[in-house]
């Protein structure tokens, strides 16, 4: 494989961020779609299920994030107060700035180093990290086993290693059996929730992905068997959304957010996401891990 342009992924990220529609295009942002996680983890967010499970009662920590976009997940857990310093990686320069500024506001960015470059080709140290935390980036990584041996190096013994994943197929290319029934579903939904431009349910080409960011699930199928072979102790909590990802491929954003129908909607589309995974009709695409060293 050739290298990796890196300044493509960067410049996409400098934008995408950015877009306002960006996060209402991801299901997993629904305020429906935050409320069944939190009923799923039994906590009010992710960060406060990781920090009861993982952190509670520890202090002076420190961590490193890896591709962390805006970095909500992590200022959350350093304004925690359980850690004294917190790494920040991604090679988004203006996402980074975001993350200071909103670092700044409160009142933590005397803990943080903030680091605009590809993880992959820096030198973490030994054993100089208590946690550290992948929230939707282990997908871009185009050298699994090597990144993970490099965080498994890095972690102290007993530290966390947290992963928030998509783990479905490479560059979004679902097989056949995956999308028949979602094509024929989306042929019923009620055409003020669809885009009107696309009356048959499609999905990105390889290309195209590649194109916009040649990292982006690059190997993502891969990830839960390069997690289990770096590390002996894992943790794996499945959290569906295998059929909703895909439908939002075609439907509108602002209705879904905006209308009581578009509620109801998302609402009857994650029940029968439960169904299809809970019965195997499809495969779980998203999951947290939790390794222990």
């Amino acid at each position: 494989m050739p290298p990796m342009d890196d300044n493509v992924t960067a410049q996409y990220w400098n934008d995408r961020h950015f877009d306002p529609s960006y996060a209402r295009e991801e299901w997993s942002f629904h305020p429906v779609a935050l409320a069944r996680m939190a009923r799923l983890l039994g906590y009010r967010s992710r960060e406060e299920w990781f920090w009861a499970r993982y952190l509670q009662g520890r202090s002076n920590l420190s961590g490193v994030g890896i591709g962390v976009g805006l970095g909500r997940t992590e200022l959350a857990l350093i304004a925690s107060g359980v850690f004294e310093h917190y790494d920040l990686y991604d090679m988004s320069e203006r996402a980074l700035d975001a993350v200071r500024r909103h670092a700044v506001s409160l009142g933590i960015d005397d803990r943080i180093s903030f680091r605009c470059q590809n993880f992959e080709l820096a030198d973490p140290g030994n054993e100089r990290y208590d946690v550290v935390t992948f929230i939707h980036s282990l997908h871009h990584i185009v050298d699994l086993d090597k990144t993970l041996a490099s965080c498994k190096a890095a972690l102290k013994p007993g530290g966390r290693f947290w992963a928030v994943e998509y783990i479905g197929p490479d560059h979004f290319q679902y097989p056949a059996e995956h999308t028949a029934f979602a094509r024929r579903f989306y042929r019923t939904v009620h055409p003020g929730l669809k885009k009107l431009w696309t009356p048959e349910l499609t999905f990105p080409t390889r290309e195209e992905v590649i194109a916009a960011d040649p990292t982006e699930a690059i190997h993502s199928a891969d990830i839960p068997g390069a997690i289990h072979a770096a590390f002996d102790r894992v943790e794996t909590i499945y959290t569906y959304g295998s059929f909703a990802f895909m439908l939002f491929w075609g439907l509108l954003p602002d209705a879904l957010y905006e209308s009581p129908l578009g509620h109801e909607f998302v609402e009857t589309l994650l029940d029968i996401d439960t169904m299809l995974i809970d019965s195997g009709r499809l495969p779980h695409y998203f999951a947290y891990f939790v390794a222990t060293k």
